[in-house]
């Protein structure tokens, strides 16, 4: 999964629980549970900041499928009847909702600081304690920006030029703090911070493989994690994707309609799908055969993942479509 999909993630969390609370008051008739099973999801709905992460996707996964129920539109003979707001639009200008999204943002910012600034890193940049806290405060401040370019693309009233602006200034405060980032460390342990920082989301899905293997008893050499996580890094390399949302600065900010628009987010997917067999016929040659089959199987878990987040993204977006 890409970075801009792991902060969507959290953000999607919440956009589905507080969905489901706008749902269950003012069309209850719509749920399909009784009213004592609906009541009791309220309550964990609720008190779902103390409850686990598998219980919030769980729900996520239940709700996200009434949010992307088709709607019924209005007769076409009925030309002067009013355009139904999409109820995603109106949770976004609720202040309690920008709240919530803003601290889970804050949440999912400071994860990634910290998952990124880890013990292995800090040891090979031999930073002090001082300085790794120091430079997970300017890989905060990197990340930061990411939640106001979301509520643009949710805020149904900016013009396009409006949200092309605002992914500019996102992009420009980004290169700000990565120029801070560099000044801070020097050219020499910059390039190791940012050979950690770029392959972040095939550190990742190693990282599941990893832990699969250690669950059935087996292990990787670093030798093994080495080669493999190269050769992930080069076949996303060499991979021309329509829209990279691996790296959103590379955007083109006057499309960002068209960039976040269900088609192109699809078709992400499907470049996604086709880098993951390469992947796959790559790690045949560096693992042994039951391995291989592992690791095929982790990374089609792990799309299948993607494919939920990029559905909810797709409908998190809804005003950004052109009719």
């Amino acid at each position: 999964m890409t970075r801009i999909f792991l902060l969507l993630t959290a953000l999607a969390i919440t956009v589905g629980l507080f969905y489901f609370r706008s749902q269950q008051r003012e069309q209850l008739h719509r749920l399909q549970a009784a009213e004592s099973a609906a009541q009791d999801a309220s309550a964990r709905a609720a008190d779902a900041d103390v409850r686990s992460d598998k219980f919030k996707r769980e729900l996520l996964k239940i709700q996200a499928e009434e949010l992307l129920r088709p709607r019924a539109t209005t007769s076409s003979t009925n030309s002067t009847a009013p355009k139904t707001e999409h109820p995603a639009a109106r949770l976004f200008r609720d202040p309690e909702m920008r709240a919530v999204m803003k601290k889970e943002h804050e949440k999912a910012v400071e994860r990634t600081a910290k998952h990124l600034v880890n013990s292995n890193l800090v040891a090979q940049l031999q930073l002090t304690d001082e300085q790794a806290a120091s430079l997970r405060e300017l890989v905060r401040k990197k990340h930061a920006p990411g939640m106001e370019m979301t509520m643009a693309l949710m805020n149904t009233e900016l013009s396009d030029a409006e949200l092309a602006q605002a992914g500019r200034n996102m992009r420009d405060q980004r290169n700000a703090a990565d120029a801070e980032i560099r000044a801070f460390l020097g050219e020499d342990r910059y390039s190791v911070y940012a050979w950690q920082e770029n392959s972040e989301p095939e550190r990742s899905r190693i990282n599941d493989f990893r832990a699969k293997l250690t669950d059935a008893g087996a292990s990787l050499t670093p030798e093994q994690e080495d080669v493999l996580l190269r050769a992930m890094y080069d076949e996303r390399l060499a991979t021309s994707f329509t829209h990279d949302f691996h790296n959103p600065d590379t955007f083109d900010m006057d499309r960002l309609p068209e960039i976040f628009a269900e088609s192109s987010l699809e078709q992400f997917m499907r470049e996604m799908e086709q880098l993951n067999d390469r992947i796959i016929q790559r790690a045949q040659s560096i693992l042994p055969p039951e391995q291989s089959g592992e690791f095929a199987q982790s990374l089609r878990d792990h799309f299948e993942r993607s494919k939920m987040t990029v559905k909810m993204t797709a409908a998190l977006f809804p005003v950004r479509r052109k009719n």
